[in-house]
């Protein structure tokens, strides 16, 4: 049992997650994730800062040391997530990342020694196959249970092996959130490691393009998207502030239960306004997520 502070946190991490997906994805048919990627860090970095700063005091070599590790794994995370987006299928991607949940919980369990009931574990794999149909249209699913069945040797495709270490540093990046969030502030916890992040990767995209050139790449794309991008960015990182607030006073297994169903609102958001197709398959699929994040929250 834990505050119910701690589960209103997760429904607004979730629901903002769910709009930052939406506008993420709008925004990836007009400039890169990559790009994408350091306007959310530039972004999450400034708007943050007047925040983070107040808790400056509570920064010392020990605290300093898992807060730096956090942002190398987010930066591993970012990157490898990235590059399957770029090598394999979306569908494919989105399901291996569905990993992402059962490892995090794992971690609570190694690390923080949380404890699941049967019907918390129960409603944590109903959530997971949620997700996963909603990331599948029938006839891939069935098609990918065929090819396992007879053809083994072609069930890995391309990028599915860069998915699975995403899946890991994801998880291992929620434990770290959770780790640092319970020993300085929320706040600290997301701007340093973003802070971070974001030198690399400016640093990265000069070395690639020459600063002249990846300077006016970067200003270009913002007098091009700027209203897009800025409420994708703050939407995000409102979001990793939320979650990270709401690890820090509760369960991190339960939190992240809840909060992964994010996806599922993101369907529902490009039906109602991008006019989107979707299955009855994913349908039932967002149903089992949604209602599994309700009763985990629920009994808990």
């Amino acid at each position: 049992m834990f505050s119910s502070k701690a589960l209103v946190l997760a429904f607004c991490a979730m629901f903002l997650w769910s709009i930052g997906d939406f506008l993420i994805h709008k925004t990836s048919k007009k400039i890169s994730n990559f790009q994408f990627l350091i306007y959310i860090n530039f972004t999450g970095s400034i708007i943050l800062l007047p925040f983070a700063i107040r808790y400056f005091y509570q920064l010392n070599f020990e605290s300093m040391i898992p807060l730096v590790v956090l942002g190398i794994v987010d930066l591993f995370f970012g990157l490898t997530l990235l590059r399957a987006y770029e090598q394999g299928k979306l569908s494919v991607i989105e399901v291996i990342m569905t990993m992402e949940l059962p490892l995090t919980v794992l971690f609570g369990v190694l690390f923080f020694h949380e404890s699941l009931s049967w019907l918390q574990t129960f409603l944590v794999l109903v959530i997971v196959c949620g997700i996963f149909f909603i990331s599948k249209e029938p006839k891939t699913f069935y098609q990918k249970i065929i090819c396992f069945i007879l053809r083994r040797d072609k069930i890995l495709e391309k990028g599915a092996i860069i998915a699975l270490g995403a899946a890991f540093f994801s998880s291992f990046y929620n434990f770290f959130i959770a780790y640092n969030s319970r020993n300085v502030s929320p706040f600290l916890t997301i701007w340093l490691p973003w802070s971070i992040s974001l030198s690399v990767l400016l640093l990265y995209f000069y070395f690639r393009n020459g600063f002249k050139k990846g300077l006016s790449i970067l200003v270009d794309d913002i007098k091009k998207y700027k209203r897009i991008i800025f409420s994708g960015a703050i939407v995000d990182a409102s979001a990793w502030v939320f979650y990270a607030a709401a690890v820090s006073k509760g369960e991190l297994a339960i939190i992240t239960a809840i909060t992964e169903s994010y996806p599922a609102l993101a369907m529902f958001y490009g039906v109602r306004l991008n006019k989107e197709k979707i299955s009855k398959f994913q349908y039932i699929g967002a149903a089992l997520a949604l209602g599994g994040s309700l009763i985990i929250a629920l009994i808990s």
